[in-house]
């Protein structure tokens, strides 16, 4: 069986959606109007309670709570597909505080483009790629955190992607692009830790009912000459669940692919370093519900057996929905696991980082290059959001 989901516009009856924006838009994604982190938990709280009670029902396995404000609005924009801008500025959050960037699907819900069909994505594919997709800027700093500025800015010398694609119009793989137009040099030391990339995994249970949070480092390493290019990369992280800790395994292991390309790219004519990471995606009709029918969006998707995307299994039927192809290890939509935030006091890890090649030369450790969060919008855009160094007081976790 191929999965798959099937995206469409629809519209509803006008009453309903007035009475639900004239009612409960306030509480929903607005708040009170305060520029903190509890109104926005506020609002996502008024918000699962909105959905979870008549006329929607939709059965959320917890409420999100979210341990710093850039987390909390992708969550709220993700969910109520409204502009991440948008809720800061509802919110008194100064603008100024973030850069933000949203990417939809490949393909969209719209025709074109088509989806990503190979890995690693190169040339002529790769331009076309990256020019419809919009990036985080960064400066690279040691010591880290990596500095998100604004794409004007001239000492930005990293740019970060993320877009979600799929064999169908449902996405079911995140693929993330780290545009290093400082490293022209494209001789990088075979099995050598050449790059380290974070990743929030989930592994799902076995009865598919809950997620557990398995952060996860990427160690890019060039394999030796004729080897596949994720080949002697290995991640890092507690998969098996054991007391015992983190496990090293190769990063095909758990469906991680990676790879660095010599190309230009719509911010440089020059031909220079572009790390590229593919990780499927795990939602699930249990874990994820609010996927797989939005009730306060006009824009849906409609889940069904033998289309393209995820697909229920069938047996037994009641066997939840797995995310990308089946599989149980992955990356969420969350910007934030689901039930409560960290304790006070325990500071904020950025979902996603990286560690690139430090300087042109040979030989350097990598440098901070990426520091930001993410969260994947109920119609499949990748939003990505990191505070300017001033707003932010997260870490990264290496």
């Amino acid at each position: 069986m191929s999965p798959s989901i099937r995206s469409f516009m629809y519209s509803r009856p006008t009453g309903a959606v007035a009475a639900l924006w004239l009612c409960c838009a306030g509480p929903a994604w607005a708040g009170d109007g305060g520029n903190d982190l509890g109104t926005l938990n506020n609002a996502l709280t008024a918000l699962c309670t909105l959905l979870e009670d008549p006329p929607y029902f939709v059965p959320l396995p917890s409420c999100p709570q979210a341990p710093s404000i850039t987390q909390g609005i992708l969550q709220l924009a993700a969910w109520n597909l409204v502009p991440t801008e948008m809720i800061s500025a509802t919110n008194s959050i100064p603008l100024g505080d973030r850069v933000n960037a949203g990417s939809p699907s490949i393909p969209p819900v719209g025709p074109i483009p088509p989806p990503i069909t190979t890995f690693p994505v190169q040339g002529t594919e790769l331009s076309n790629l990256l020019t419809n997709l919009t990036p985080l800027a960064f400066i690279s700093s040691s010591p880290g955190p990596a500095k998100a500025t604004q794409l004007y800015n001239t000492d930005a010398e990293i740019f970060f992607y993320a877009v979600a694609s799929g064999a169908g119009v449902q996405p079911d793989t995140l693929y993330l692009f780290y545009d290093d137009t400082a490293r022209t040099n494209a001789n990088l030391m075979q099995g050598k830790i050449v790059a380290n990339i974070s990743l929030p995994l989930v592994v799902l249970s076995s009865d598919g009912t809950t997620e557990r949070l398995v952060p996860t480092m990427l160690q890019f390493r060039v394999p030796a000459a004729g080897g596949l290019p994720c080949s002697a990369s290995t991640v890092v992280g507690n998969f098996s669940g054991a007391s015992s800790g983190s496990q090293t395994l190769m990063a095909s292991k758990i469906g991680v692919n990676c790879a660095v390309v010599f190309a230009p790219s719509p911010l440089s004519a020059k031909s220079h370093a572009i790390f590229e990471v593919q990780v499927p995606l795990v939602v699930t009709m249990i874990t994820d519900p609010l996927y797989f029918s939005n009730p306060i969006s006009n824009v849906s998707f409609s889940f069904k057996a033998n289309d393209t995307g995820f697909t229920p299994t069938v047996n037994p039927p009641q066997t939840p929905i797995l995310g990308a192809n089946g599989n149980s290890i992955g990356i969420g939509p969350a910007a934030v696991p689901l039930g409560a935030p960290p304790a006070a006091g325990t500071g904020t890890i950025f979902a996603l980082c990286a560690n690139l090649p430090g300087g042109n030369g040979n030989g350097q450790p990598p440098v901070p290059a990426v520091a930001a969060y993410y969260a994947i919008s109920t119609v499949g855009e990748a939003l990505l959001s990191a505070a300017i160094p001033s707003a932010s007081t997260s870490a990264c976790p290496f």
